[in-house]
Parts: C-alpha cells; sequence; structure tokens
C-alpha cells in the first residue's frame, strides 16, 4: 500500500537509517524506487539497503493494523535485484503506529516509536519467519541492526564452508602425498603448528594459507600491496609463483601490518618445496576466489568451524566452536549492562573486553561486532577504533598458537585496510616451563588467577607470545592486572582436572593431556591448579565440576566492580551438585542480576550453544558486586 502517509513515512525512516550506518547512503539505501526487481521493474519494494560485503535487504513497512505486510515481505523472497543480479534471500516486514501518519514532527516521532518486526526467509526451500510466532518490539536502532543481520546470508555462509573444507582437504592431499617422499618438509610444518605430524595438521596448515590469500584479496590495492593478477603478471607464465607470493607477504609484515594473517602463513609456505607450492596455492587461491565472491569471508569466522575438525587435541582442549548465533546473542546480553556512552569513542577505546579461553575468537569477535553497532547507531564510523580495539581494548588468550593466529585474523577482517601496531592476542604457558620462567609445569590461563604482573613473552614452543600487528609492535609484555576488565566472555573448557577418560586408561587427567604431555607432567599440572586454587579458597573452583569453574575465578579477579561476566557452561551449573560451590561463590553477595539461560529441549543436544559438545549449556551472565537483591532467572 504506497498511499502518501506511507511515502512520506518511508522516505523519513530512510534519512534516519542513513545515519545509523557510515556506509549507508542514498544510492546504499533506496526509497520507495522503481526499476529494483529485475522482473518486476515497475514494483516499487518500500526500502531496499544494498548493506556493504553482504546480501541486499528488502524492508516493507505498513501502517498498523497492517494485515498484509507479511505477505509482502515473503513475496520478495527468491527475486532477482536488478542492479546486483542478487537474489532476494532475507526481507524484513515493519508494522507502524498508526500515529505516525501524521506528518508535522514525523522525524521525532520515529525516533521515538516501537515498531513491530519480523524477519522472512528462505529455509530449506521453503519460506518461513522469524519470529514464528508474534512479532519482535524494535526502536529504529533496532531496525539498524536487524537490516544488518539479515544481510548475512546463512546459505552463502554454508556454500562458503563446503567450498572451503573442500579446497582444504584437497591441498592437505596433495601435501601429503609429496611428503611421503619428503618427510622432513611435514615435520618442519608440524612443528611450526606446535602439533604432531598428521592430516589434521596439513589440513591446518593448508586452512591457514587459504585464509591469507582471502585476507589478501580483501587489502589488494591498498598500502601498496599488490592485486593476485598483478602477481601473477610477474611470472612468465602467469602462475603463482612461491617466491613472489613470499616476497609480497614478507614485505607486507615489514611494511604495513597484518603479521596475524601473513605471518605463519608465510612460514608455512616456505617449508614446502617450488613444485607443491605452486599446485597448493593455485587451488587455494581458486578457494579464496569464491569465498571472495561469496562476501561472507569478513563477517563470519569460516576457518575458525572448520577448525574444530581439525585440532587434534581438541577432545582433551575441550576446544568446541561456540555458535555464531549462540556468540552474538551472549555478547547483547552482556554489553547491554555495561553503563557505557556509545556515542563516546574515547569512552569504548577504555574499556577492557577479554576471552581468557578464546579458542578462535567467537565471543571476541561477537562483542566487538556488538560494540561496534552501538557505536555506528549514533552516527560514527567505527572503522576510525580499529586500531584502539585491536591494541588494547580486545584480549584473547589460549593455548592454541593457531587459534590465536585465527582469532587476529578474524579480528583484523572487521576493517582490513585499517592498520594497527600490535594485539592483545596471545598464546599461553602450557606445560613443562624453562628455568627462566621457574621450571614449573604452567596450566595455561588459569596461570592468571595468581599472577598480576606484566608477563615475559617468549616465541618458542609451549610459551606465551603475543600476536603483533606490525613489527614495529610490541610484543614484549602483556598487562592483564586483576580488577581490570569491564566484560569477561568466556566459553571455557568443559573437561575435569581430575579423574580417568573411559576406555582410556593412560590418561588420568584428560584436562592436562593437550600438546602429548606426559602423565609425570599431567599430574604436576593439577598439582600446580591445586596451590593457585586450594580447596579451601572459598571460590568457585572445583575438580569434580571441572576446569569451567575454575575459569570462573579467573574471571572474577581480572573483573572490575560492577563489570560483567559472561559465560557458556555445563547445564549442569544450573542444579548439578558438583556446581554446587560456583553457584554458592555467585549468589553469596559476590555478583548480583545473575541471568541463565538454557534452551528447552529434550534428549538431544542439536540446539546446543556450542557445536559438536553433545551435551546441554546455558549461558550466564551476571554483574560483578553486591549492593542489591540478587536475582537469577532460569529459562
Amino acid at each position: 500500500m504506497n498511499n502518501r502517509h506511507e511515502v512520506a513515512f518511508n522516505q523519513s525512516l530512510g534519512q534516519i537509517l542513513e545515519a545509523k550506518h557510515p556506509r549507508w547512503d542514498d544510492e546504499q539505501l533506496q526509497v520507495e524506487r522503481t526499476q529494483v526487481l529485475a522482473e518486476a521493474p515497475l514494483e516499487r519494494p518500500d526500502m531496499v539497503i544494498y548493506h556493504p560485503g553482504g546480501l541486499p535487504v528488502i524492508v516493507e513497512t505498513e501502517f498498523a493494523p497492517a494485515s498484509t505486510v507479511g505477505e509482502d515481505a515473503r513475496k520478495r523472497l527468491g527475486k532477482k535485484l536488478k542492479r546486483t543480479g542478487e537474489i532476494v534471500e532475507q526481507a524484513i516486514a515493519l508494522r507502524v503506529p498508526e500515529a505516525l501518519k501524521q506528518k508535522r514532527g514525523l522525524n521525532e516521532a520515529i525516533r521515538t516509536s516501537q515498531f513491530e518486526l519480523r524477519v522472512y526467509f528462505s529455509e530449506e526451500n521453503k519460506k518461513t519467519h522469524w519470529p514464528q510466532q508474534g512479532w519482535v518490539k524494535v526502536n529504529v536502532d533496532g531496525l539498524a541492526s536487524a537490516i544488518e543481520l539479515a544481510s548475512l546470508s546463512e546459505n552463502r555462509i554454508r556454500k562458503s564452508m563446503k567450498i572451503l573444507m573442500q579446497g582444504v582437504e584437497q591441498a592437505a592431499n596433495n601435501l601429503r602425498a609429496v611428503g611421503k617422499e619428503a618427510p622432513d618438509m611435514l615435520e618442519s610444518i608440524a612443528r611450526k603448528l606446535y602439533q604432531k605430524d598428521g592430516k589434521q595438521t596439513s589440513r591446518m596448515a593448508m586452512s591457514i594459507i587459504v585464509n591469507a590469500l582471502t585476507f589478501h584479496r580483501a587489502v589488494a590495492q591498498n598500502h601498496g600491496i599488490e592485486t593476485i593478477e598483478q602477481i601473477r603478471d610477474q611470472d612468465e607464465n602467469r602462475v603463482l609463483s612461491q617466491k613472489i607470493i613470499l616476497d609480497v607477504w614478507n614485505r607486507v609484515c615489514r611494511e604495513v601490518n597484518y603479521i596475524p594473517i601473513f605471518r605463519l602463513a608465510a612460514d608455512l609456505l616456505v617449508e614446502i618445496n617450488n613444485g607443491t607450492a605452486l599446485t597448493i596455492l593455485e587451488r587455494l587461491d581458486g578457494v579464496a576466489s569464491k569465498l571472495a565472491k561469496h562476501g561472507a569471508t569478513s563477517q563470519h569466522d569460516l576457518n575458525g568451524r572448520i577448525l574444530q575438525r581439525l585440532i587434534v587435541d581438541r577432545k582433551y582442549l575441550a576446544t568446541f566452536y561456540t555458535r555464531a548465533e549462540s556468540a552474538r546473542l551472549l555478547a547483547e546480553l552482556a554489553l547491554a549492562r555495561l553503563k557505557v556512552d556509545w556515542t563516546n569513542g574515547d569512552a569504548i577505546s577504555n574499556l577492557r573486553f577479554a576471552d581468557f579461553a578464546c579458542g578462535t575468537g567467537a565471543l571476541l569477535s561477537s562483542s566487538y561486532a556488538v560494540a561496534m553497532s552501538r557505536y555506528r547507531r549514533s552516527g560514527k564510523d567505527d572503522k576510525s577504533l580499529h586500531p584502539q580495539m585491536m591494541e588494547k581494548v580486545l584480549v584473547g588468550t589460549d593455548i592454541m598458537p593457531v587459534a590465536m593466529h585465527l582469532t587476529a585474523s578474524v579480528l583484523a577482517s572487521a576493517h582490513p585496510n585499517e592498520s594497527f601496531s600490535t594485539t592483545s592476542i596471545a598464546t599461553l604457558p602450557y606445560g613443562k616451563q624453562p628455568t627462566e620462567r621457574g621450571g614449573h609445569n604452567a596450566i595455561g590461563a588459569l596461570e592468571l588467577i595468581e599472577e598480576e604482573d606484566p608477563l615475559p613473552l617468549f616465541d618458542s614452543g609451549r610459551q606465551q607470545q603475543r600476536i603483533k600487528g606490525s613489527e614495529e609492535g610490541s610484543s614484549d609484555k602483556l598487562h592483564l592486572p586483576h580488577e581490570s576488565f569491564d566484560l569477561v566472555i568466556m566459553n571455557p573448557p568443559f573437561t575435569r582436572s581430575s579423574g580417568s577418560v573411559p576406555n582410556r586408561s593412560k590418561i588420568p587427567r584428560p584436562a592436562f593431556a593437550g600438546f602429548e604431555t606426559s602423565e609425570d607432567e599431567q599430574k604436576k599440572m593439577a598439582s600446580r591448579l591445586k596451590e593457585i586454587v586450594p580447596s579451601n579458597s572459598g571460590m568457585a573452583g572445583n575438580g569434580h565440576a571441572g576446569l569451567a569453574s575454575y575459569f570462573i575465578d579467573l574471571a572474577h579477579v581480572k573483573l572490575k566492580d560492577n563489570g560483567v561476566l559472561a559465560l557458556v557452561l555445563p547445564e549442569a551449573f544450573a542444579s548439578g551438585q558438583s556446581w554446587s560451590k560456583a553457584r554458592k561463590f555467585l549468589l553469596e553477595g559476590n555478583y548480583r542480576d545473575i541471568c541463565i539461560i538454557g534452551l528447552l529441549e529434550t534428549g538431544t543436544y542439536t540446539r546446543a550453544f556450542s557445536a559438536d559438545t553433545g551435551m546441554g549449556e546455558v549461558l550466564v551472565i551476571a554483574t560483578k558486586g553486591g549492593g542489591r537483591e540478587e536475582t537469577s532467572h532460569l529459562h
């Protein structure tokens, strides 16, 4: 229904939405235009947003009671857009209060009004909508966020993952076929990844190289970085020369930045003989080209998703991937509690977010995305904050060097053309340490419960190593003082710190069995944990509950008063006897406004918050400090 009231409303809404994203202008956000749909050029969608890096989204509006707006949005699905040739995968239906038919003060009325929203999309060739029942109430900021999220195509992500996994598998097979005659090459690659040689390690190496090639396509022609085609032109056969690629990547690391993306990839590529490198580069660049066309690589951690199928130690290290939608939900709930002026760039730059078991960075990436979404709603360009976010706001630690590489590259991908000097992403000491670090058996992030002084960083083996953004970036100290963080958000390891794994009697302490630690090391690491958090400490840690309970202790000592704790935990946290100590710790004055969110599903874990855990989980969000009546909710 395109009456004059609706046209006036749509034009005003479009002007307001343009100010909600720095890259939505008159051409990116089109209102009431014809020549939009290829098959029906005279039809006028109410609004089309060509979101940068994502799919276009159509918004249909109607004044209440808006009985036909849902059907209008549903009919847009599957239509081809004339401008880009893309198919509409998601459309938004917006119910508008009838009071907004007024002309006077319309812009201000829109800014202060509540709307009702539904998102329509196709799933398994069937048109459906979310929510399945009812409508979601949003203000104009909520509508802008819904448009951004609707531009992310799950169909493209699924296709991208299939392309990526197939390409990585084929390249790994190429590498291993040659490696039968050159075992030293495979061993060298494994050492660079701190892994034992095997097919999974080869897949990890290929994943890192294709990640670098994909990122290269994103930043080419900026900072003097040659395009892939220009690199081909430098070879008489127009192939991807190993030598030229290495020269370019090493120069970028020296003169620009992007060390998290290119340094490890170059270190792996140099170990591969020339003929094999040519085959692998051609194959993986084909993958990178397809991923770039799908446009999903800068918005979703594809490598992180497939990394779970590649990590040899994941069962014992419990490195399960946090689903993208779970990460976003937890981040939204957590950041909503922070008392921050989201219009103030300096205030945001002085925040500190941490994930001390960050894996491939899903939770940090989501926290970054949510914070920047709030900043954009004030009309500011979030890319101006990217260096500060990378250098000091976002802190991620883990014991997996490869995961740290991917975390840093995913965070850097938010604004790939913005330079930064260093990151606060670091691998932590794990297992037997050298004499200069005391010679003890380190237990990764849990060492930070005790350690508050700046930690020296080493560049070898199982030592701590900070990932730099450029050659000038500092890498000698990482400052993680107690009570200095505004948000600690984690999906910590669930494994127990004592007890046996069924059918694996040779591994008595699965929590410390990663990286082929010896049985003696495992025992000493368990003792180290008891030394840091004694059983009578009054804290949350309990060996029967598992390592995740000790990560509550870690979060507690690092959080400021009024800081926010946000965790993915086993569902046993809500009622299990082994978790009673942790529940008591949170409830007895240490935290307030405790919220526990679970998924109501019986007999299956297909809706778990993490991928492949095979167990139920809950989200736990709480604010540090007492001072008022504590509350808890189970949904």
